[in-house]
Order: C-alpha cells, then structure tokens, then sequence
C-alpha cells in the first residue's frame, strides 16, 4: 500500500474539517428544531393521534445544581469540580482582506 503524502494527509484532514463543521452546524439546528417542537409536543394530552400515541414517561429525580451551589456557598466551602477536556474548535480560516 502506498503512504500516504504531506499533500494528500492535508487534503484528507481538511475534508474531515470541514466534515466535522458541517454536520457540528446541522446538529445545532436540528437539536434548536428538536427543542422548539418538544416544547409544542409537551402541550398536547396523551392520547392516540392517529398513527401517533402520546404519552409521557416517568420523572425522574436529577441534582438541583443550584441548590448545592447555595448550600456550599452557605457554609463558606469550595465547590468540588473538576477540568473537562478541552473542546474541539473547528473554525474556518478566512482570507484577508
């Protein structure tokens, strides 16, 4: 199998770029439509609509992150936290003008 060039690594890491950027961009548009028709979702009762059966799941208990925030800030303590990994920053490199 042939190696791959300098030339042709760029070009192939480029494609995957711009790849990466495009679908990142439709994801945030879709996951906006997504939470904007979730919300019209929410309003309608349960029942059959059609080929359409709405029903809603059970709640479930999360973390109330502001009310530990307050809790620990109340007794003078330092949160616990901890570092993430960095973000992936895929921007486009414009000309100059």
């Amino acid at each position: 199998m042939a190696r791959e060039t300098a030339a042709q690594k760029r070009t192939r890491i480029s494609m995957l770029l711009a790849d990466y950027d495009a679908r990142s961009r439709e994801l945030r548009k879709l996951t906006k439509d997504v939470d904007s028709l979730k919300a019209q979702v929410k309003e309608i009762d349960p029942g059959t609509y059609g080929e359409w059966i709405v029903s809603t799941g059970t709640p479930r208990e999360i973390l109330d992150q502001q009310a530990v925030k307050a809790g620990y800030a109340a007794r003078g303590e330092a949160l616990p936290t901890k570092t993430t990994d960095a973000p992936v920053i895929v921007s486009m490199v414009t000309a100059a003008k």
